[in-house]
């Protein structure tokens, strides 16, 4: 099965990294993102969180760790036959930096298959890749995908607590996620 993977808070943990970084440019001592606007979390212009994230894109894409249970969970999918496509909503004059920080980190890809929403919409590369189940944790992006035909695994976050629509799964963990992607992969080939 062909499955798609966001990277931002699904891969990499940069949200927490981010607060931190954010609260320090800011002056502000803010200890939970409950929105993934960030403008609207400090208060501030989309144009200074642009130039913020523009200005310091190196360091804040290569600092995160990755999220807890991702590697094994990719390396879970990879050993179980699935192909997994990132399509990250990174702009592609952050591709250099994404590659590297997936090396480092030792999270299975290949350079190929990272692909660059950048400010358009993630829905147009998972039909162009035909990707048969998505992993997300951004609440638009996962109704839009959904929206499309695809079920979408939602991984758990303080700002995506929005009541989910049918075909979008909150999962609370990687495990989570493998355990369904199993379940969608099973039906699938058992009504072939």
């Amino acid at each position: 099965m062909r499955v798609g993977v966001d990277i931002d808070g699904v891969v990499a943990d940069s949200y927490p990294y981010w607060l931190t970084e954010l609260n320090l440019h800011f002056g502000k001592n803010i200890s939970v993102i409950n929105d993934y606007k960030m403008e609207s979390v400090y208060n501030v212009s989309k144009e200074a969180i642009n130039d913020f994230f523009v200005s310091n894109a190196e360091r804040l894409l290569m600092a995160p760790k990755p999220m807890s249970g991702a590697k094994e969970g990719l390396e879970t999918l990879l050993r179980e036959g699935h192909e997994v496509i990132y399509i990250t909503a990174r702009t592609p004059e952050e591709s250099d930096v994404t590659l590297r920080w997936l090396t480092m980190c030792g999270i299975p890809h290949k350079h190929e298959q990272v692909l660059f929403a950048g400010f358009s919409s993630k829905l147009e590369l998972v039909k162009l890749w035909e990707i048969e189940a998505f992993v997300e944790d951004y609440p638009v992006n996962a109704k839009l995908i959904s929206e499309g035909g695809v079920p979408v695994f939602l991984l758990n976050a303080s700002y995506n607590q929005v009541e989910l629509p049918t075909g979008i799964t909150r999962c609370h963990s990687w495990d989570e996620i493998i355990k369904c992607i199993q379940a969608v992969d099973y039906k699938r080939v058992s009504h072939k």
